[in-house]
Order: structure tokens, then C-alpha cells, then sequence
């Protein structure tokens, strides 16, 4: 891709970072984050230097594809907010306050303590410690997401964090958004009362119909399907009813039953009332792992799934149907702006996870593999360490490192789908027993790609790309 191409006495030096063949032509993208489509012919123009389409020369020019014609202002503020310029700390704080759970997940990847009579539930002083934490980050935007196990099984330190996060605020004034992901097993009137107002937005798991669900997420209580989608419903109509009350989000995680029912799982998140479906592949951590050749799947089962569950979200939209998918909607925001996304969930850079007992992890699948006995990817702890300490830390370092893939993954480094990219430490070291991964084998590698493909192909009808570009203006 170096090689000097001559056009009306001029030399143009493609500035490509790779491409990529679709079935709607050649991707290509460069270092900045700027992509362009070319079908056949303009992509064989581009090589010989014989572009004569107006349009598409104009095209590669304002993106930065000619190395010689490049606009150095536009790359100096794309490329410094890549690197992180104006980085002042991770902005999603994800606390665990306790490990046990009135859920029997089949694939529980937190290996939550499930009937067990066993104390791992955050105290209210390392609540406090924990926030004192957070505090001393400067970050200026602070999103607290509570996690567990199941949370509400100590809704009493979720109640003193939220109260003690808004007092310790109010010299700051910082911008503070709460979540909490339950099952919604243990939700009342009360606790709801007092998440509305604290504008608390509530993430459970929807797994899909009544069969599926339950199959999944086994209750004490009875159907697990009937409770969350009950939650589901009466959350969504007061925030129809109320604009300050944010709707509820729900997280299929996709397992070996869910194959089957791409169409089906997508009308139950309309059925309660959600316009935001997130089909998440699962992660082979905790009992995911020691179960999967019964839950687990490979690659090309999964994208298999999510083209059908995928065409028929455009089908619904085609129809007047407000529907969109969170992943397809982080990628294809990604490419239509060459943008990260507000929320990019990389490790330590964007993100910290606290146990219950204080410890403090990158992310919150790190923490959830330190339930299962593995401390390998631990920063430190909350009474112990400072952020700052942290910074010194050689896990901390690396992480870092690890979110630039185009310096430490010869195969990421060229491939046209690098500036979009990520795949977590965590995922390489569960799946592969290694920090870095081999992506020549990775199957979260070949799921992204293929979701990647899925998009990109998808674009090539002007009436799915006005869907996207409509998706990024509406949805966050």
C-alpha cells in the first residue's frame, strides 16, 4: 500500500491503514478512524491511480487517504483524543456490594454464592472507602453502577453509597449517573420508590421468552420470566408517563438455547416495552466456563443468531417499528464518525470494578474471575492503594498498553477494523490463557469482525444507513 501512485502530474501516497473485501465492495480505513466504501472499480482506480470519479477522489482526500494531501490539523485533534490527550481517570465505577445471588444461573459468570448463608456482602465502611476512592479521581463525568452478585440483596449499602456519592458531590458538582444491574427477583414497591428518586436506571437480564428465560436463570420464586418482565413493564410505562424516570434496559446474554430464536428473543424486549435490544455473546468466565461445551457456542453459531435477529430489527424498522441493538449500534457509530463511543467500556482507561471486600480490578469481568479464586488481574485495594499508586502498578501499565492494538497485535495492526476495536484482556486470558490472545484464533475476534461485516454489508442499502445515522442522533 506504499507504493507511488501518479494522477494529472501529481503523486498521490495512499495513507491506508488496511482493507478489506465485503460483499458491498472494499472497506478501507486509516490510522485516523476515517473509513470509505469503494465498490470493485474504484478500488482497482485507486491502486493504479487512474481515479477518475470525482466524488470518490474528493471522498478519500477529505479522510485522509492520500498521505501527501493530508489535513494535519484534523488528524493532530483526531489522533491526540485516540491517544488520550485529555484523559483524567476512568469515569465508570462499577461496585459489586455483594457476592451472593437469589439467582441459580446456568451460566453465571460471577460465581455469585447462590442459597449459601456465607457474609460476602459489602460493608458500609468499605462503601465509604470505595467512594472516598472514586473521589479522588478527576474525572468530571462519574457513572456508579452497582453489581453483584445481586444487589438488592443489600440494598442498604446501595442506599448509603447513592446518599453518600450526592453529599460528597455537592463541592465537585460533577456530573453523577447511577445504574444498578439486578434480577429483579428482590424488587418492591420501596426500593423502586427510592431508585426513581435518585433516577437510579435499572439494566436486568431478559434471556428471551418464558421457556428460555427460565431455563437459564433458575428461582426459588417460580418463574424468573414473570418477575423482570413485570419489573420491565411497569418501569417502561412510568417513564412513558414521566420523561425525568429514564427507561429500563435489559441484556440477553446469548447461550446455546438462544440460537434457535433470534426473531423470538427480540419480540419479548418489544413486548416489555424496550426499544434497546443488547444480544451479548457469552463470556467463558465462571460457571459459563465449567459448563460450556453445554452453553457455549462457537463464532460462526453466533453470528449465524445475530444476522437473523439483526435483519429483523431492520425489517421492524423498515416497518415504523422504534427498535435498535446496542452493539450494532456502538460499531456503526464508530464507523459513520470514526468516534469512540461516550461509554467505551476499556479496561482501567475508562472503567474500574470494586469487590465487595474492596479490591479493585480494571473491569468487571476481571472481578468476576477473581470470584472464581483467580487474582491475576488485581490492582489493588480501596484501603490500601490510592489511584495514583495505581497508575505505578505493571497490570495498571498494561492495560493501558492493551487498548492499542495497532502496537501490540501484529494482526490487529493491520487490520481494517483496528481503529473500532477491542477485546478484553480478561477474554484472551479466560479463553486462550494468555493477557494478549492470539487473534490468528480468537473466537471474540471472529464474532466482532463478523458483526463488523454484518454492518458494514448492511450500509450498502441507503435505507439501513439513514437507520444508523438516525440510531446515532436518537440513542446514547
Amino acid at each position: 500500500m506504499v507504493r507511488e501512485i501518479k494522477q494529472k502530474k501529481e503523486i498521490y501516497r495512499p495513507f491506508i491503514n488496511y482493507f478489506q473485501k465485503s460483499n458491498s465492495g472494499f472497506l478501507l480505513s486509516n490510522d485516523a478512524g476515517y473509513n470509505v466504501c469503494l465498490n470493485k472499480k474504484q478500488f482497482e482506480a485507486f491502486l493504479k491511480g487512474k481515479i477518475k470519479d470525482k466524488k470518490c477522489k474528493n471522498q478519500l482526500s477529505e479522510k485522509n487517504f492520500f498521505r501527501n494531501r493530508l489535513d494535519f490539523d484534523v488528524l493532530a485533534e483526531r489522533l491526540s483524543s485516540c491517544f488520550l490527550k485529555d484523559w483524567q481517570g476512568p469515569h465508570i465505577h462499577i461496585i459489586s456490594v455483594t457476592k451472593r445471588c437469589d439467582s441459580n444461573c446456568f451460566y453465571c459468570g460471577a460465581n455469585a454464592s447462590f442459597g449459601k448463608a456465607i457474609n460476602n456482602d459489602m460493608t458500609l465502611e468499605t462503601a465509604k472507602k470505595t467512594v472516598d476512592f472514586i473521589f479522588n479521581i478527576r474525572a468530571r463525568d462519574l457513572m456508579v453502577e452497582f453489581q453483584g452478585g445481586e444487589p438488592l440483596l443489600n440494598f442498604k449499602t446501595v442506599k448509603f453509597i447513592i446518599n453518600y456519592v450526592k453529599k460528597k458531590n455537592k463541592p465537585f458538582k460533577r456530573n453523577i449517573h447511577f445504574s444498578i444491574v439486578t434480577n429483579l427477583m428482590g424488587m418492591d414497591e420501596k426500593k423502586m420508590d427510592f431508585l426513581i428518586k435518585n433516577k437510579v436506571t435499572v439494566c436486568s437480564s431478559l434471556d428471551g421468552q418464558k421457556a428460555l428465560h427460565d431455563l437459564n436463570r433458575k428461582s426459588p420464586k417460580g418463574s424468573a420470566h414473570k418477575i423482570v418482565s413485570k419489573w420491565l413493564k411497569k418501569i417502561t410505562l412510568l417513564s412513558k408517563k414521566n420523561n425525568a424516570i429514564e427507561s429500563p434496559n435489559a441484556i440477553c446474554t446469548i447461550s446455546r438455547s438462544s440460537l434457535k430464536y433470534p426473531e423470538q428473543i427480540v419480540d419479548e424486549f418489544l413486548k416489555c416495552g424496550l426499544k434497546r435490544i443488547q444480544l451479548g455473546p457469552l463470556d467463558p468466565l465462571g460457571k459459563a466456563a465449567l459448563n460450556w461445551d453445554s452453553v457455549g457456542y462457537s463464532a460462526k453459531e453466533f453470528l449465524g443468531f445475530y444476522k437473523k435477529a439483526f435483519d429483523y430489527i431492520v425489517s421492524l424498522n423498515k416497518k415504523g417499528i422504534k427498535v435498535y441493538e446496542k452493539g450494532a449500534l456502538m460499531f456503526a457509530r464508530q464507523i459513520l464518525t470514526g468516534q469512540r463511543p461516550r461509554y467505551q467500556n476499556l479496561d482501567f482507561i475508562y472503567r474500574l470494578a470494586y469487590n465487595y471486600n474492596g479490591n479493585i480490578y480494571g473491569s468487571d469481568e476481571a472481578r468476576m474471575l477473581s470470584n472464581a479464586g483467580d487474582e491475576f488481574f488485581q490492582l489493588g485495594n480501596v484501603y490500601e492503594n490510592s489511584f495514583e499508586s495505581l497508575l505505578n502498578k505493571p497490570m495498571a501499565r498494561t492495560l493501558f498498553l492493551s487498548a492499542f492494538g495497532f502496537l501490540t497485535q501484529p494482526l490487529c495492526a493491520r487490520c481494517v477494523y483496528n481503529p473500532y476495536c477491542h477485546i478484553m484482556p480478561v477474554y484472551n486470558y479466560a479463553a486462550q490463557g494468555s493477557f494478549w490472545g492470539n487473534m490468528a484464533t480468537s473466537e471474540r475476534c471472529k464474532i466482532f469482525k463478523g458483526v463488523f461485516d454484518i454492518i458494514i454489508d448492511k450500509m450498502a442499502d441507503k435505507t439501513v444507513k439513514n437507520m444508523f445515522i438516525d440510531w446515532i442522533e436518537k440513542y446514547h
